[in-house]
């Protein structure tokens, strides 16, 4: 089978897309099927999506015509995942070739074969569909979470009563620049902070970590895009973390989390967060001494830690990449 992947990300509009799909395509190369990007972002593909995927480089992100142009005869299916594919961009792939949409909300009219939207809230949103109806894959069981996170996932999290190591990740790319206020939002207090500094951070954003690290007693460590980022976030005993895709990664693995949305769309994110009581979920417009609330709750409260820990894994169960995989298999193979 092969398959297209339309995607894009960088720094200045979040990774968020491409380890989203990413994780597709690390199961479909894992079956022994053809992976292709089409992209705007080419070398953020290159960084954080699997080295054996082919990348095709378009000049556009909002004309459809491109991406058919490119396809050819061999492609089975396309999975589209961009806030640039209204219902028109989708049906002129569609009309050419099956179509999954991976989704986070209604902004524009559903137009594929397949709507998948793995959100906590995804099943209560009201979709306008352009044409006939398509597969619906909602809610948790169809998150897309990456290989490395599929793995830990099966294992129990490690468990102390007194927190050790906690893990502070903006995501892909820390677009309010939150990692120094999250640091200093530690300070004096006794455990291990990991200060992930993710692929679309600049130099000066890094240098402003390292140097909120140095001027705090706890012991902080910036690290950029470490390889073992999976197995960082599975031994922390919480997590300080945007209202982005990490944050399903993060109730996957059982890690307790403190929630900070920065952007209009974790918003939805952080509510569901919220009115299901599974994470710290600050305001968007929250200082440092929020931050530092919230921290010291976790540190003093191993019981609302062991809650989140196991509600969270009980939520995500960490298939949703293998379900949606047999779907795309089934809709090529139809």
């Amino acid at each position: 089978m092969d398959v297209t992947i339309r995607a894009d990300g960088n720094s200045e509009i979040g990774y968020g897309h491409l380890f989203r799909s990413s994780a597709i395509a690390e199961e479909l190369l894992r079956r022994g099927h053809r992976v292709r990007y089409a992209t705007t972002t080419p070398e953020s593909v290159t960084s954080v999506c699997p080295t054996t995927v082919d990348i095709i480089e378009l000049p556009s992100r909002t004309n459809a015509g491109q991406v058919v142009d490119q396809l050819g005869k061999e492609v089975d299916v396309i999975l589209i995942d961009s806030y640039a594919a209204d219902a028109d961009y989708q049906r002129e792939i569609r009309d050419e070739v099956p179509t999954v949409l991976v989704s986070d909300d209604t902004r524009y009219q559903v137009c594929t074969d397949v709507v998948v939207n793995g959100n906590l809230y995804a099943p209560t949103l009201e979709y306008e569909v352009l044409g006939d109806e398509p597969v619906w894959c909602l809610g948790p069981d169809y998150l897309l979470l990456r290989q490395s996170i599929t793995e830990q996932a099966v294992q129990d999290p490690p468990w102390r009563e007194q927190p050790e190591r906690t893990l502070i990740t903006m995501g892909g790319s820390d677009l309010c620049e939150q990692t120094p206020k999250a640091i200093r939002a530690f300070d004096g207090i006794d455990i291990r902070v990991d200060a992930i500094v993710g692929p679309g951070f600049s130099e000066r954003q890094e240098r402003d970590i390292h140097r909120a690290a140095e001027e705090v007693s706890t012991p902080v460590r910036p690290i950029r895009d470490p390889d073992d980022l999976s197995q960082r976030m599975f031994q922390a005993d919480f997590a300080v973390s945007t209202a982005s895709t990490t944050t399903y990664e993060l109730l996957a693995l059982g890690t307790p989390i403190v929630s900070h949305p920065v952007v209009d769309n974790q918003e939805r994110i952080a509510s569901a967060l919220h009115d299901r009581d599974i994470a710290t979920v600050l305001e968007r417009e929250a200082g440092e001494s929020a931050f530092r609330r919230a921290i010291q709750e976790y540190m003093s409260n191993a019981r609302l830690r062991r809650e989140r820990q196991k509600f969270g894994r009980e939520l995500v169960d960490g298939r949703g990449t293998k379900r949606i995989a047999d779907v795309i298999q089934d809709i090529a193979d139809s």
